[in-house]
């Protein structure tokens, strides 16, 4: 599976795939949306948004009482990590999952030997490049 696409974007407007436990070699995580909840990283298991019972779609936005309290904490911590959930939400209500998917890969790719570049760092992963 392809680092960035759509069944690892999660409700919340997250990309999974530019999480550093998923890119990781060793006890990966595969994203928050997989069947099998027993391989979430701990983070992810106990997530209340994940885990929502008042969303009414796919994604947080769909909801009716969006962006709740929950989702606007999730913002405001994720700005160190050069990551916006509203603004992740956004473009997926107005591209659809696929467009905000294949923005993601051009953002999100290393300059210096193209591979994923993971959000919670600040080098590539493969090639130690500072971005």
């Amino acid at each position: 599976m392809s680092h960035l696409s759509p069944i690892l974007i999660a409700p919340c407007g997250i990309n999974c795939g530019l999480c550093i436990g998923y890119l990781r070699e060793k006890n990966r995580c595969p994203g928050c949306r997989t069947e099998d909840a027993g391989s979430l990283n701990a983070h992810c298991a106990r997530c209340r948004i994940r885990q929502c019972e008042d969303r009414t779609g796919e994604y947080c936005y769909e909801c009716t009482g969006y962006p709740c309290t929950r989702l606007k904490r999730l913002d405001k911590r994720y700005t160190k990590y050069r990551t916006s959930v509203l603004d992740n939400l956004r473009e997926i209500r107005e591209r659809g999952v696929a467009g905000f998917v294949e923005q993601e890969k051009v953002r999100w790719r290393c300059p210096q030997c193209g591979h994923t570049l993971s959000m919670h760092r600040d080098r590539c992963l493969h090639c130690g490049r500072t971005w």
